[in-house]
């Protein structure tokens, strides 16, 4: 009987927050819409309403949300943003990680869902096509370094995917080429606990949850040779599941896990 109810209240909390969540996000867009019509740079839109706006659904949540700088990180430095892929609620913690303007590389039938697309649209996001994986490249390479010369970062998902196990799965090598081709720096972004409030999947969020999120230093791509590229993946994967697992930053950046490692570890 208590299971019961606890799970009512569960989905009527849930429903709750999708609606807010929505109304939320609405309210954002409309009003990244009218600044950007009265002549606003989008960078300044995005720091003085879209981020701010946006970054509410997480306390929506009734989430308490702990933020955690490396010392070595740099605010001003535009860079790409490699943060594990847990929920819906990513880009929304993103919003609070990132301290300036930025845009998030995602598959390009995702700005075509209602609000949220439009909103990622409106953001400079980077759209990824299908197509051959050197054309490909190319396009979102030259597409990341336009945004910083906007003044933007980039936020990316290494991944490919949202995780359903709560794992941190093998990080992919092309978002790397694409940093090192943009000549930008990859910031590593571990977060823990969003598994904890929403799974892929489920439309349930379960409130009164922490999250921590561990934001690294700049790691240059400056060099990197192809051939190089894997290890660095694999290495900033490392790092990741280092500050989930220990809640704390590594000393240095960890070696690169052996494949059967890969699999095993967990947020």
């Amino acid at each position: 009987m208590v299971r019961a109810a606890t799970y009512v209240a569960l989905v009527l909390w849930s429903f709750v927050y999708w609606a807010l969540g929505f109304t939320v996000m609405t309210v954002g867009t409309v009003l990244t819409v009218l600044l950007l019509m009265m002549g606003f740079h989008y960078r300044r839109v995005h720091v003085w309403c879209t981020a701010p706006i946006f970054k509410r659904c997480v306390q929506l949540g009734l989430t308490r949300l702990r933020l955690h700088y490396h010392p070595d990180f740099n605010p001003d430095e535009r860079s790409v943003f490699a943060q594990n892929h847990v929920n819906l609620l990513d880009a929304h913690t993103a919003a609070w990680a990132i301290p300036h303007a930025f845009s998030g590389l995602m598959h390009a039938w995702q700005f075509k869902v209602p609000i949220y697309g439009w909103l990622m649209a409106l953001s400079k996001g980077i759209a990824v096509h299908k197509g051959r994986r050197d054309k490909v490249l190319a396009q979102i390479s030259e597409a990341a370094r336009a945004r910083k010369a906007m003044g933007m970062s980039v936020l990316v998902f290494p991944e490919g995917h949202r995780s359903t196990d709560g794992l941190i799965h093998k990080f992919r090598r092309g978002v790397f080429i694409m940093a090192r081709d943009a000549e930008m720096s990859v910031v590593p972004v571990a977060v823990k606990g969003l598994y904890e409030i929403n799974r892929k999947g489920s439309n349930l969020f379960h409130p009164f949850k922490t999250v921590d999120v561990f934001v690294g230093p700049q790691f240059s791509t400056e060099g990197l040779a192809d051939d190089d590229i894997g290890e660095f993946a694999d290495r900033l994967q490392a790092w990741s599941v280092f500050c989930v697992q220990n809640g704390e930053f590594p000393r240095e950046l960890p070696v690169a896990p052996r494949p059967a490692e890969i699999a095993s570890v967990g947020t």
